[in-house]
């Protein structure tokens, strides 16, 4: 995807990791969105408003199972 190619030259922009993923939510791919904020915050791991839009989005589906997980993953890098 042109998401993809764009990482490629520019994969620290937190900002086409969102991009990137709210688009894969607007086309209701939730999985695909996952995947980018799993792979987005393993790579910037100390980007708060990465992680609050990935704990958001899992509330939003209705997971909240997976949205604790999440949360607690973060917390564990202890944010400002």
């Amino acid at each position: 995807s042109v998401f993809e190619r764009a990482l490629e030259v520019e994969h620290r922009s937190s900002e086409l990791w969102l991009r990137y993923a709210e688009f894969e939510m607007r086309n209701e791919f939730v999985n695909h969105a996952r995947n980018v904020f799993d792979r987005a915050v393993q790579l910037l791991p100390r980007v708060d408003f990465l992680w609050y839009k990935y704990v958001y989005m899992e509330e939003m589906v209705g997971d909240i199972p997976k949205c604790r997980a999440v949360f607690e993953r973060w917390m564990k890098w202890m944010p400002d």
